[in-house]
């Protein structure tokens, strides 16, 4: 009797240490992005989630385990779509495909994009890259082109597709605050453009899949 009296309050606490954490973690990327790493500060992160600073030493152990929670989280979730595009979109389609995932995920995820483009938090969150899953996609795309001879062979895939990924986050970034200047599908036309631009047009990769079970191992 006692056990079954106990069954519910215990997912009611559990229910409840859940969504601290959750305001937490949304309170901290919102101070990240407006304060940047250093300039974050514990004690307004737990103001903003509604709880005493001890409660976020519940949840984490610093600013640092937090920051890298938030990356871990992000990164499944856009590798995540990423994937979905090379199992179920269109064959062809993949270079458009990629960049409306990738503008999905910074519109329902603003503030934390901010946070994945500051480069001064690299040193802090090591080899979380939040763009990590776009650019090693891309590197094996470009890699594969290069020895069919579809791009130069003097073209460094690592370089090439990091430049690429970093063209395309910064200009999503900036039409995040100027949606008014250029509409939306002008931008996923115009960044499709400029990212074939550099290759053949009958670009297909297809060998996809073994790339993908290594980043599904590591998540």
């Amino acid at each position: 009797m006692d056990t079954d009296n106990q069954t519910p309050v215990k997912s009611v606490k559990e229910q409840s240490k859940s969504e601290t954490r959750r305001r937490l973690i949304l309170a901290g990327v919102k101070a990240f992005s407006r304060y940047g790493y250093h300039g974050m500060k514990i004690a307004a992160v737990a103001r903003d989630a509604g709880v005493a600073n001890g409660t976020f030493y519940l949840h984490f152990k610093d600013k640092q385990s937090l920051f890298l929670e938030i990356i871990r989280s992000a990164v499944a979730k856009l590798a995540s779509g990423l994937f979905a595009v090379h199992s179920y979109g269109s064959k062809g389609n993949t270079d458009r495909d990629e960049i409306k995932v990738t503008l999905k995920f910074a519109e329902e995820n603003k503030d934390l994009m901010r946070v994945a483009l500051d480069f001064k938090t690299s040193d802090i969150s090591g080899n979380a890259d939040i763009f990590a899953p776009l650019i090693d996609m891309r590197i094996n795309e470009i890699e594969k082109a290069v020895k069919e001879g579809r791009i130069h062979h003097t073209v460094n895939p690592i370089i090439a597709a990091r430049a690429e990924i970093g063209m395309i986050t910064s200009v999503i970034c900036w039409w995040l605050d100027h949606r008014d200047q250029v509409p939306r599908n002008e931008l996923v036309d115009t960044l499709t453009h400029l990212r074939r631009s550099w290759v053949s047009t009958d670009a297909d990769i297809d060998d996809i899949d073994s790339l993908l079970n290594q980043w599904d191992s590591r998540l």
